[in-house]
């Protein structure tokens, strides 16, 4: 790729960041860069701009587009990761409901699931906390915008990073090995969808319901400040009144005007829906 330029580096970024709310300033624009290279050299071109209208006006460019999406996304993840929200999950977000959860499934999502260890994390957990024999009855749905991640997540086959923070117990107690790999015991599977979504997509809801509690952990950080706001927005309609919104540590939303209130929990903060006036 010949050197770059300004305005074209901005007609791809802008690009990007419409389509799928992502944004590469600073030290990420050189991620992006070595993400891209390979696209170019794939198509036989020789500049952003070329690749721009590639993508704006060849036939092929609504299909190149999608999986640009996925191959610029960071999949990093892993199970258990920041436990103390899953100890609050089950310690305080799910008795509040728990006379409501009497007569409907607790609904849960993982937003940006990547390869559904967040997902899973979520069951384990409800599981150990005892609700699988006294109630509710659950459903975990994840989404993402890497289909091949949505595959993943459903097979349940992880190689060994992904139980990075899980001893020999642990591992022998969810997981069998498969030829190196590790697969998720189908117990711990129980009441899961998965699905693929662009979280940049406008106006709608999520999923196939209205969700008590929505994940989304350390994916906001990647966003433009209008895919935020927008993404917040659809959070918003798709939880019920008094439903949580758990962000990542270096997410907040202290500083912004929106329909969540914080709360503290489990020596952090998460966000709680307002009632409906």
């Amino acid at each position: 790729m010949s050197r770059v330029e300004p305005a074209e580096w901005k007609l791809v970024t802008d690009l990007i960041e419409e389509r799928f709310g992502l944004a590469f300033d600073g030290v990420r624009g050189e991620i992006l860069q070595t993400r891209l290279q390979p696209r170019l050299r794939a198509h036989r071109l020789d500049s952003l701009r070329s690749y721009y209208h590639f993508l704006r006006y060849h036939p092929d460019g609504e299909a190149e587009l999608a999986q640009l999406g996925g191959r610029l996304t960071n999949n990093e993840t892993y199970f258990f990761r920041e436990p103390h929200h899953f100890e609050l999950l089950t310690g305080r977000l799910v008795p509040e409901r728990r006379s409501e959860l009497e007569r409907r499934p607790l609904r849960i999502l993982s937003a940006g699931c990547s390869s559904g260890e967040e997902a899973y994390s979520i069951v384990i957990s409800l599981q150990n906390a005892g609700f699988e024999l006294t109630g509710p009855a659950w459903e975990v749905d994840g989404c993402d915008l890497n289909p091949d991640r949505i595959a993943q997540a459903r097979e349940g086959l992880y190689e060994g990073g992904s139980l990075r923070v899980c001893d020999e117990d642990v591992r022998r107690r969810y997981f069998r090995e498969a030829d190196g790999r590790w697969r998720l015991r189908d117990r711990h599977r129980k009441g899961t969808r998965f699905f693929e979504a662009n979280l940049r997509t406008p106006g709608g809801t999520l999923g196939w319901a209205v969700y008590d509690v929505i994940f989304c952990r350390n994916m906001l950080i990647y966003f433009g400040e209008r895919a935020f706001a927008g993404l917040i927005e659809l959070f918003g309609r798709s939880l019920r009144p008094g439903g949580y919104l758990l962000l990542g540590h270096s997410e907040s939303l202290l500083d912004r005007v929106t329909e969540f209130e914080p709360v503290t929990a489990a020596g952090g903060v998460v966000y709680r829906k307002r009632a409906a006036a």
